[in-house]
């Protein structure tokens, strides 16, 4: 999949995208623990911050995906229909090479998600914020639980993002 990032931003349209949205990414040193921030480099942190302004950014600019490879079974460039509405309301696509369907968001953190997009979005700015789960909770009008999943579910994400899984043949 193709994702706009904040490299394909031209030069202001990014501050313009982030204004909208109500997080200071400069909270997120509240987010890590003291003990943690004196252990990690400057640039560290700023990537942190980074890829936060990117979640963002993508989830209030990107509306068109566009899938450069099939999830399901890997064809390069694969012929989409669209597949009907899965009974969240995302839209589902089937692929013709494999003829299996899924939905627009394969892969990305709010798949496989009850939740809605704002939901995900207040839960990241609470969650940068350095707000506790309760709160969080509250904010987006769920059980503490399912706060607590979702939470878990970004912070995975971001770890993933971060330290990619490489598996690699030895002979």
């Amino acid at each position: 999949m193709k994702y706009l990032c904040p490299r394909d931003f031209r030069r202001g349209e990014m501050e313009e995208y982030m204004s909208d949205t109500s997080v200071s990414i400069e909270s997120v040193e509240n987010l890590l623990p003291k003990d943690l921030l004196e252990l990690l480099q400057p640039f560290q942190i700023d990537q942190i911050k980074n890829m936060i302004s990117s979640f963002l950014v993508m989830n209030f600019s990107v509306h068109e995906y566009v899938f450069e490879y099939c999830p399901k079974c890997g064809v390069h460039h694969p012929v989409l229909i669209k597949a009907g509405k899965a009974n969240s309301g995302k839209q589902m696509y089937r692929c013709k090479h494999c003829n299996k369907r899924f939905v627009v968001d394969h892969g990305q953190l709010t798949y496989y998600s009850h939740q809605s997009e704002q939901k995900w979005n207040q839960l990241i700015d609470d969650t940068v914020a350095g707000h506790s789960l309760k709160t969080s909770a509250d904010h987006i009008s769920v059980c503490e639980e399912t706060a607590f999943r979702m939470r878990h579910k970004l912070l995975y994400f971001l770890e993933q993002m971060s330290f990619p899984l490489r598996i690699s043949k030895t002979n």
